[in-house]
């Protein structure tokens, strides 16, 4: 799995224990069948990430490792004593929208892209990017990313990108709820062009920081490749459309009400969090 905007890696945590409990259950499904059980292979090199500052790739690093170390115990394995942690180089720290040179950056193989990309919206780009970095990215991604549309959807078009050049399988991201109009709608648009949205929340609280803002789950893939069913806020559909609202029996189903009108709680919402590793 990677997370092309890691910060200190809560993602990453999560899709490693989602990584390492599905292992698990195969290990312990083998026995009940016979098998002779192994040791668990999957570990922290299974999770990549991508992230600009430091302090906080670094911080990533040692969240994976905590989490590896957390796991290996709460299931009766030994963990590595020398050293205990380990160099991490699957979590770089770069900028995962431009190069130095200003170039549109590679990202690395990952069967599952998964991330919460920085919040900013397009009103606000150069306020705080600045004006030079703003105008390369225009640049480098014209005709692609409208604009005026958010920061996070320039990771969207890169995830799309990644599926499209066969470097990733299914994806799922986190935006502002504003993904669902607009020219943010229309770069969601080109980045599932023929990779279906195949789960979303359309609408849900996301508190951090003491800073309430609404959401966005949105969950694609390549085609055929979603893990099971279509589900739109938790409710099998046919088809979920880039508004967020979905086709279910022939008949489209009316779009994200106001908010309060049946979004989830808070703890609702974190499990949501939880889960959108598992989702993809």
């Amino acid at each position: 799995m990677l997370d092309p905007a890691c910060g200190s890696g809560n993602f990453l945590y999560l899709a490693l224990q989602a990584l390492k409990d599905l292992e698990h259950r195969v290990q312990l499904e083998a026995e009940a069948l016979g098998f002779q059980r192994a040791f668990p292979e999957i570990g922290p090199a299974n999770v990549k990430g991508i992230e600009l500052n430091p302090y906080a790739a670094e911080l990533a690093r040692v969240s994976v490792w905590i989490g590896e170390i957390q796991w290996m115990r709460r299931n009766g394995f030994g963990e590595a004593r020398d050293p205990i942690l380990k160099p991490l180089d699957t979590i770089e720290c770069r900028d995962a929208i431009l190069t130095p040179d200003s170039f549109e950056p590679e990202w690395p193989w990952a069967d599952i892209v998964i991330g919460n990309p920085p919040f900013l919206g397009g009103k606000l780009l150069i306020t705080h990017l600045g004006e030079d970095y703003v105008s390369q990215m225009f640049k480098t991604y014209a005709n692609r990313v409208p604009a005026e549309a958010d920061l996070v959807c320039y990771w969207f078009e890169k995830a799309g990108q990644q599926i499209a050049s066969g470097k990733a399988v299914r994806v799922g991201l986190v935006a502002t709820n504003s993904i669902r109009g607009g020219a943010n709608r229309r770069a969601l648009q080109a980045a599932t062009d023929i990779r279906p949205i195949f789960e979303a929340w359309s609408d849900e609280p996301w508190v951090i920081d003491g800073a309430a803002v609404r959401v966005s789950l949105v969950c694609f893939s390549r085609a055929g490749a979603a893990a099971s069913g279509t589900r739109l806020d938790g409710e099998s559909v046919d088809e979920i459309y880039t508004d967020l609202t979905a086709r279910h029996g022939g008949t489209g189903l009316p779009g994200p009400g106001p908010a309060g009108s049946g979004g989830a709680g808070p703890m609702r919402m974190r499990k949501r969090g939880r889960a959108i590793a598992r989702s993809v």
